[in-house]
């Protein structure tokens, strides 16, 4: 009969902070057929408050007294009800605060040492001869984290204990940032009160909570001969009863189980003893070498050999350590590292077996983003490994668009850009207009019959004397056409502060219009510009207002402003759009509707995603402010909203492969449907469905 001793492992980047209520340690004497069991729990949930970890703990231990049959049964029923108990606290719970991890258990029966693991547990054994393994049963498959479904497996390893022996019960959840390595080194220190403490005491960055076990002689027993450790799946329970016989004397080989990075000790004192030995053999050789000369040989020779071998010991004597040490850092990097790895893994394996598992949506929207942030983390620190969770973000992806009511497009490129700069577009009937406001150049881009692709070379709009640029600040442009009496003239208008270049699609040119300076319409902070009834808006978020221009002959008339006064809300504004009424796009995703000065209902609801990333542009379907659709580029997520005219979601736009994340503008031709996206370096454009129905808002049909 042996003692068993525990102490508890809390150490978050090198403070101790003591007993933690994930240990518990229940005498499971009660069971009348296995007297003097020993029950050592370790709950893997972090976040469980010390209330709760009891509640658990007192739930796992009476259903292993009041269990029937063997230890293994007892211990599967008892981690089974423990886990559904996890399950009912989570009802309801949101996800930062559901209770998820795995158990650990040890118990201490006659001469054996059984360790129970549900989830993606971790445990270490660690013989007095020596002999360390890493008890981690799911390196292949994902575990089945605790606290997520009713269902869960059971993993066992049977140990027959001998005095020295040490393990040390963890968790995925519990231990992070902390190699095997070190762990090995600091259960070699003594008892277990010895290892927590060396492990409290040197795990300086990352964390660890666990509990370690030592076993030793019982007071008035003789410690019988050393032996090493050896461990043996427990049998399953079953009719045969295996499972509750005594553990089987150790075994002569290493256990299957046992994950290949602890083979990092033994090989690097492998390496270590026989370069040692190597050196003793060298200088032994020297030794003789010279001893056999040496009749033979000058005094200066003498002195000469004498001063050879010194420095080659010498030599050999600097060269070990650093040869011993660089393999021993080589080793713990490449095993720490793996260790790390395959935690990172369980982790992300274990997030998506639960995202599966859960069918409300908002639940579901929850887990399935966390899996990917994980699948993410994983990634970036194994960028070699980048299929494993293919499989898992084609699900993950699919059901978020479900959930998101994301249509899926496969946008087609129209045009690669010249270097990389600030874009805007405009749609037109046969093509669009790109505005380079980087270099305050534009082009025109024809398309072709089909609009999969441009014909020809794109045309550079020409300003005065031949150039295709100008020294004038440009911000904005839109298309100019004669249909529902837009503008004068078939082209484009590009904005200025200060003036507006008509460009003529017949004359191949841009000309200037002044912008006339009064002291009713000055504008400070161009925005964006917009043609509607032969007038030239002007979003100017300077001065927190709307101008307005109309056009007379040649020349714009004196204007004036939308709005009375100035309007705050105005100076954090992005872009805006005409159908009649107009609508502004705020910074915050906020959309405001005026029509003849006065504020319209315009209230998004339904949209999935809850919250704009970052909107960049806004666009209209139709001239009616009463039907069609409005839409909202959402670079932040890469997606074009469509919304009704009153703001209720209707559905949203994502690339295949999300080409319209970071997009800085879009652009739609109502003649075929077709809307078009500029990035920083790249066309696209892609076919929409009709507009919505119409809506039951009445709006006259004037002048906005």
């Amino acid at each position: 009969m042996y003692d068993v001793s525990f102490s508890s492992i809390n150490v978050i980047n090198g403070e101790e902070l003591g007993d933690t209520p994930q240990v518990s340690l229940q005498v499971a004497g009660r069971r009348a057929a296995h007297e003097g069991e020993m029950l050592v729990i370790f709950l893997d949930l972090p976040t469980a408050s010390p209330s709760t970890c009891a509640d658990i703990a007192r739930t796992l231990n009476d259903a292993f007294v009041r269990a029937p049959g063997g230890v293994t049964s007892a211990l599967r029923l008892a981690i089974k009800l423990a886990n559904d108990r996890v399950v009912q606290l989570n009802k309801g719970a949101p996800p930062s605060q559901r209770l998820e991890g795995s158990i650990s258990c040890a118990l201490v029966t006659g001469d054996s040492l059984i360790i129970a693991q549900a989830g993606p547990a971790i445990a270490y054994a660690r013989s007095d001869a020596g002999a360390f393994e890493v008890i981690a049963p799911y390196t292949t498959a994902p575990a089945q984290v605790v606290g997520v479904s009713p269902s869960v497996d059971v993993q066992f390893n049977n140990f027959a204990v001998q005095p020295g022996d040490v393990f040390v019960l963890t968790g995925t959840r519990s231990t992070l940032g902390v190699s095997d390595e070190l762990i090995r080194v600091c259960m070699g220190k003594g008892d277990a009160r010895m290892v927590a403490g060396y492990l409290n005491a040197n795990v300086k960055r990352g964390r660890m909570i666990g509990v370690a076990l030592s076993v030793d002689v019982a007071a008035g027993a003789a410690k019988p001969a050393a032996a090493s450790l050896s461990a043996r799946p427990a049998q399953p329970s079953g009719g045969s009863g295996a499972a509750a016989r005594p553990a089987e004397p150790p075994a002569s080989h290493v256990s299957a189980q046992v994950a290949a990075p602890p083979a990092a000790a033994p090989f690097g004192a492998t390496v270590t003893s026989s370069v040692n030995q190597a050196a003793r053999s060298v200088q032994r050789s020297l030794s003789a070498f010279g001893a056999r000369l040496l009749p033979q040989e000058t005094p200066a020779e003498v002195e000469r050999r004498s001063r050879t071998a010194t420095f080659l010991l010498a030599a050999i004597a600097v060269l070990i350590p650093i040869i011993v040490a660089v393999v021993v850092a080589t080793l713990y990097l490449q095993f720490s590292g793996e260790a790390e790895r395959m935690r990172l893994r369980n982790d992300a394996q274990a997030q998506v077996e639960a995202a599966k598992a859960v069918t409300d949506p908002a639940q579901a929207k929850a887990d399935w983003a966390r899996a990917l942030e994980m699948i993410s983390a994983y990634e970036a620190k194994n960028p070699d490994d980048r299929t494993t969770f293919d499989e898992a973000k084609a699900q993950a992806r699919a059901r978020l668009d479900e959930i998101n009511q994301v249509t899926r497009v496969q946008p087609i490129l129209l045009a690669e850009f010249e270097g990389s700069a600030a874009r805007r577009i405009a749609a037109s009937a046969l093509g669009v207009y790109v505005l380079n406001t980087d270099a305050n150049s534009a082009d025109y881009y024809v398309l072709n019959a089909e609009r999969t692709g441009t014909t020809g070379k794109k045309v550079s709009i020409t300003f005065s004397d031949g150039l295709t640029t100008t020294r004038a600040t440009l911000v904005d442009v839109a298309w100019a056409t004669t249909t529902d009496n837009r503008w004068r003239t078939e082209g484009a208008v590009l904005f200025n502060a200060n003036q507006i270049f008509e460009y003529s699609s017949a004359t191949g040119r841009a000309s200037p219009i002044a912008i006339p300076a009064n002291a009713d319409a000055t504008p400070v902070q161009v925005q964006a510009g917009e043609l509607y009834n032969n007038t030239v808006y002007l979003l100017d978020t300077g001065a927190g207002q709307i101008w307005r221009y109309r056009l007379a002959g040649d020349e714009l008339g004196s204007g004036d402003s939308y709005f009375r006064s100035p309007y705050n809300p105005l100076k954090e504004s992005l872009d805006f759009a005409i159908d009649g009424a107009i609508y502004v796009l705020q910074r915050n995703g906020a959309i405001l509707k005026y029509f003849s000065r006065q504020p319209m209902q315009f209230t998004v609801t339904g949209l999935p995603d809850l919250q704009w990333r970052r909107v960049a542009a806004i666009a209209l379907s139709g001239d009616d402010p009463n039907r069609g659709s409005l839409f909202v580029l959402d670079a932040g997520s890469g997606s074009v909203v469509e919304l009704t005219k009153t703001g209720r979601f209707v559905r949203q736009y994502r690339g295949m492969q999300d080409e319209f994340i970071d997009a800085q503008d879009m652009s739609l031709d109502v003649t075929s449907n077709t809307l078009y996206i500029a990035t920083r370096d790249r066309l696209y454009s892609f076919t929409v469905r009709p507009s919505a129905s119409p809506q039951p808002e009445a709006t006259p049909a004037t002048q906005p």
